[in-house]
């Protein structure tokens, strides 16, 4: 999956106001990874539970369609992430060629 395929799901799916909410979310990613005292597995959650209360913020109401917006923003985000650091780390199996 491309960039502009990520983008391209982004639009069809999430509503204009909630883009903002991954961009966030990224940033608070990165900042939670590097702190020590969080656990990894915790930061998907967390970013999703601040998806959910972000995008139902930004959308002006608590509702079924605004958490989804939310969960889709985190799932968004832990993507990007995801494809980044596949993409750019280089692991000890790449590069011997197995």
């Amino acid at each position: 999956m491309s960039e502009t395929d990520l983008l391209v799901l982004a639009k069809q799916y999430m509503a204009d106001k909630a883009l903002i909410v991954v961009v966030v979310l990224l940033f608070i990613g990165y900042f939670l990874k590097r702190t020590p005292k969080v656990a990894d597995w915790m930061i998907p959650w967390a970013l999703t539970l601040v998806g959910i209360v972000m995008a139902c913020g930004m959308l002006g109401a608590f509702s079924v369609v605004n958490v989804v917006q939310g969960i889709l923003a985190a799932g968004i985000a832990n993507l990007t992430h995801q494809l980044w650091k596949q993409t750019t780390d280089k692991r000890e199996s790449d590069q011997d060629g197995n």
